[in-house]
């Protein structure tokens, strides 16, 4: 229970809209309170009633309280028959008009007549913390609220190429976070340069292989960045047969280089019902305006969809891997927001 002040009306919009945004909260309802005792309940209950438009109404009643002297039955009944020497209305049980909710808990009654759902799921941060791949696209930042829906705190790493690409795509992630912020109120941000990668990558190595090679890079960084945030996996936007990277064996060559979970919330919807989420928590505007991420520059012609771990440890040979993934973290910038 949240008390509030007596400006009510000013605060009710911006109350409403950070509690839709409240992850573990199922629902919520501006309410009235009274003390323990059925005259004042009663009369509580009519003045709720009294400026609302309705024909048909109902009282609902909980009693978590068992110690008071009314059961739920009772107080249903006997606030029921004052509206009605008050009011001229209709009790109807089934699909009221209006719903007269009377919640009784340990030292208080609430008085309510609207539910407000809330976003469900688990308070984030009850689940720990993980470390969630964010490009500017659509995919990624709807896999990183799904996880804080179930309760996980996100870390985010983003992945650019600057100088190579302007930095749009930086830019756009930012605002991208602005969104975030409205459900996770800490947040760290972590930009890690990847054109020194990508160009050893694409002079030394395969063309077909080069963005499952570029992943796998991602993935130890990003792993070294959950070991320092206290992480424990990874999120991703992957969806499976979406894109060329996101095949099953591609995915297994992927992920082969981590030692972390790997969680993909979005493996299992088309691209449909991810964009729809996009736009239920209010990334996908941002999402879609335009701008270059990493993994577009020096894409191969006919990447391969089914690659072989093996193979792609063959191509990573050619690398000075333990270098280039240092050179990145060095390079690191850390963005941090409280919002």
């Amino acid at each position: 229970m949240i008390e509030l002040d007596d400006n009510l009306t000013t605060n009710r919009k911006e109350i409403t809209k950070a509690l839709s945004s409240t992850f573990g909260i199922a629902y919520f309802a501006f309410a009235r309170y009274v003390a323990q005792e059925i005259k004042g309940i009663r009369e509580m209950a009519l003045a709720a009633l009294q400026d609302k438009e309705f024909e048909t109404f109902k009282i609902k009643t909980r009693r978590p309280d068992q110690r008071f002297l009314f059961t739920a039955q009772q107080v249903n009944e006997d606030v029921g028959a004052f509206i009605l020497s008050k009011m001229d209305k209709t009790v109807q049980l089934k699909d009221p008009d209006i719903t007269c909710y009377i919640d009784i808990v340990q030292g208080a009654v609430y008085v309510y007549t609207e539910k407000t759902p809330g976003p469900g799921g688990l308070p984030t941060g009850a689940n720990g913390k993980v470390v969630g791949l964010l490009s500017g696209g659509i995919d990624s930042p709807v896999a990183s609220l799904l996880t804080m829906k179930r309760g996980a705190a996100v870390t985010f790493v983003h992945f650019h190429s600057v100088p190579m690409t302007t930095e749009e795509s930086i830019e756009k992630v930012k605002q991208i976070i602005t969104v975030l912020s409205r459900y996770q109120t800490r947040i760290h941000l972590y930009l890690v340069a990847l054109t020194p990668i990508q160009k050893e990558i694409m002079v030394k190595t395969k063309e077909k292989y080069r963005i499952i090679l570029y992943r796998r890079f991602m993935f130890r960084i990003a792993e070294i960045i959950a070991r320092k945030e206290k992480a424990r996996a990874i999120v991703t936007g992957e969806s499976l047969g979406q894109v060329a990277s996101q095949t099953l064996d591609n995915i297994a060559a992927i992920e082969a280089v981590s030692s972390m979970p790997i969680l993909r919330p979005l493996i299992g919807l088309d691209k449909l019902e991810i964009i729809n989420l996009a736009k239920e928590y209010g990334t996908y505007d941002i999402s879609i305006l335009p701008d270059q991420d990493c993994c577009s520059l020096f894409l191969p012609k006919s990447p391969a969809t089914k690659a072989k771990t093996q193979f792609v440890e063959a191509e990573e040979e050619n690398l000075a891997v333990d270098k280039l993934i240092q050179d990145a973290i060095d390079s690191i910038d850390i963005i941090k927001i409280l919002a």
